[in-house]
């Protein structure tokens, strides 16, 4: 476990989009298409972040899919951080082998499904195929699962492992398994972070979001909290939006119920491209290809766009 010596900070911004890759719409129209283009641009000249919960191996494929070559990763909930320029990992943390079957014991015993990332891939184990279907409908890639249970052990046997997550359909059910796991769980290294949606990663205690966040500010010597953006996309990390007070949006229309929709999120990126200008570049500067204008949209427009996108069935 190690942080590498920089050499290459350009900026003195830190923009982090914290994401969870699906194989929706949600992913493919807009992460990969709009988003992309003003991600590229912003990490030519700042220091661009991609955040998610998800593996590292799904996240390379996501940001080769995107073109992005510059920027850094954090992957499994901050386990793992990776330097897309050095094609290096610059931070690595990893959880027991007895931790793991603690785990996947757990979560068979809870009719969960159970995602482990290892070092350099993933694989699902679960007695419910349901949840399999149901998650692998959300997953950027498609998804490795078994329900047998010697090949998930030999598998936990032959790897590195960084997160795992342990998946419900239903978030009420899920919910009700991180609340009996947290309560077991007091004794051991390893604590579980409940997601948006139904999920919730467990890593070594050490390792979440903001701790990551915080390890790439001193890798980057970026020591004014005041230049890290911290933009949820689909996703929000309760830690990292009170901590970083630059959301580039009001963060609150986050929460509203059915915030995981194409319409609410295409709204969401359209107000990110109308700041981003003013959040990493001077005015003077002259930029290509970032698609955005110079208005900067308050809380109140905001919600009124947020309102207009809920009760609009077509996006033109």
């Amino acid at each position: 476990m190690a942080i590498l010596t920089n050499s290459n900070n350009k900026g003195d911004k830190l923009f982090i989009i914290d994401i969870n890759p699906g194989n929706d719409e949600i992913t493919k129209d807009l992460v990969i298409g709009r988003l992309a283009k003003v991600l590229k641009n912003v990490a030519e000249y700042q220091n661009a972040v991609i955040l998610s919960h998800s593996t590292l191996s799904l996240l390379k494929k996501m940001i080769k899919d995107i073109g992005l070559k510059k920027g850094f990763i954090v992957s499994d909930n901050g386990a793992r951080i990776y330097d897309i320029t050095q094609g290096k990992v610059i931070y690595d943390n990893s959880m027991n082998r007895d931790e793991v079957l603690a785990v996947v014991h757990y979560a068979i015993m809870q009719n969960s499904l159970v995602l482990i990332s290892g070092s350099q891939r993933e694989y699902a184990y679960s007695l419910n195929l349901i949840n399999a279907i149901s998650l692998n409908k959300k997953h950027y890639l498609p998804l490795p699962y078994t329900n047998d249970y010697n090949k998930i052990i030999k598998f936990v046997d032959s790897t590195i492992v960084h997160s795992i997550l342990v998946f419900h359909k239903e978030r009420k059910h899920m919910l009700k398994a991180l609340n009996s796991f947290n309560a077991v769980n007091k004794d051991w290294n390893f604590s579980g972070m409940a997601g948006q949606h139904s999920y919730f990663v467990v890593t070594d205690k050490a390792d979440n979001k903001y701790n990551a966040v915080l390890k790439l500010m001193e890798f980057l010597k970026i020591i004014n909290i005041e230049k890290v953006y911290y933009y949820a996309l689909n996703t929000i990390n309760n830690q990292c939006i009170t901590a970083f007070k630059n959301h580039l949006i009001h963060q609150n229309v986050a929460l509203i119920s059915d915030y995981y929709n194409k319409i609410s999120i295409q709204a969401n990126v359209d107000n990110i491209i109308t700041n981003i200008r003013h959040a990493f570049f001077n005015e003077d500067e002259s930029v290509n290809n970032t698609y955005v204008t110079k208005e900067i949209i308050n809380t109140k427009r905001l919600n009124e766009i947020m309102s207009e996108a809920r009760n609009t069935k077509k996006i033109d």
